[in-house]
């Protein structure tokens, strides 16, 4: 069939070459026969030819397309368009059970594939989870390492800024221990617990100097406004105002709102309130209730 069409269509552009050249010998029944006219003819027949082709094809040779389409589609791998084309098949053609027996094959190969994707996936997830162990082993090591050779935290010493700094690594350490306490490997979890051991005793140690030193900078800075800052009790955990600005409870109430998450970041137990130095009374607030072994909160 498709060598007919082909005969069909070589006749016909044969025909259209000799009756542009003319036209007189391809138009014979034709009075007035013209160039336009013969293009007009052979155009309507290779029309003609076209749809004929459409109407008259053989279904099996479609069915034979499609399936050499889809084997094509499967040496590629792209098993999902080999599929489509062999769907195409349909009961009543004589090649649907060799196309049957094809997509059953894709369908395993699809499967095979799918089965090959998930254990790259896993292997992946694997090797990845198993870096992560590396690197978080390395960086307890290396944290027990810094703190084992000392750290000086002098240098955290000159403004509230600064005194900030060495909260924030304590902050970071507290991070390192729950991720190293929530892991699964045990190295990793003994590395989590020497490094929580290590850093309870640098805070024991460290904060009671901190709200010292958080005490000293302030009394500097609000001297001149006629406002005494002290720490006392053990620990420095209390942290006492006096000055006359503090006669009214609003002006208490308000200074305690403006520093009140700054005393707490230190860990101070209360702040106390008075108007003068030698006052019996005082107003206090109550600010932070834990210890100073409490590791440093990461969730904000």
């Amino acid at each position: 069939m498709n060598a007919f069409f082909g005969f069909l269509a070589l006749a016909l552009f044969i025909a259209l070459i000799v009756g542009l050249i003319k036209p007189s010998i391809i138009l014979r029944w034709s009075k007035k026969p013209t160039r336009l006219k013969v293009f007009g003819f052979c155009i309507i027949g290779f029309i003609g030819m076209v749809i004929i082709s459409i109407v008259t094809t053989d279904k099996d040779e479609m069915a034979i397309s499609n399936i050499e389409s889809a084997n094509k589609y499967i040496e590629k791998g792209k098993y999902e368009n080999a599929m489509t084309y062999l769907k195409k098949v349909k009961e009543d053609n004589s090649l649907y059970q060799e196309a049957q027996q094809i997509i059953k094959k894709t369908d395993s190969l699809i499967k095979l594939t799918e089965e090959e994707k998930l254990l790259a996936k896993n292997a992946e997830i694997a090797k990845t989870k198993e870096e992560e162990k590396i690197k978080q082993k390395e960086q307890l090591n290396r944290e027990l390492k810094s703190i084992a050779d000392g750290i000086d935290f002098s240098s955290y010493r000159e403004n509230v800024e600064s005194l900030q700094i060495e909260l924030i690594l304590f902050t970071s350490w507290a991070k390192t221990i729950a991720d190293g306490e929530n892991s699964d490997d045990t190295g990793i979890k003994n590395l989590a617990t020497q490094l929580k051991s290590k850093v309870v005793k640098l805070q024991v140690r460290e904060f009671p100097i901190l709200r010292k030193e958080y005490t000293k900078i302030v009394a500097k800075k609000i001297w001149e406004n006629d406002i005494d800052v002290t720490s006392s009790s053990r620990g420095n955990r209390y942290i006492n105002f006096s000055g006359g600005v503090f006669a009214a409870n609003k002006n208490k109430q308000e200074f305690q709102e403006q520093v009140n998450e700054v005393l707490k970041m230190f860990r101070f137990n209360q702040s106390r309130y008075r108007w003068y130095k030698g006052a019996d009374k005082y107003t206090y607030y109550t600010i932070y209730e834990g210890k100073d072994s409490d590791l440093m909160s990461f969730d904000k």
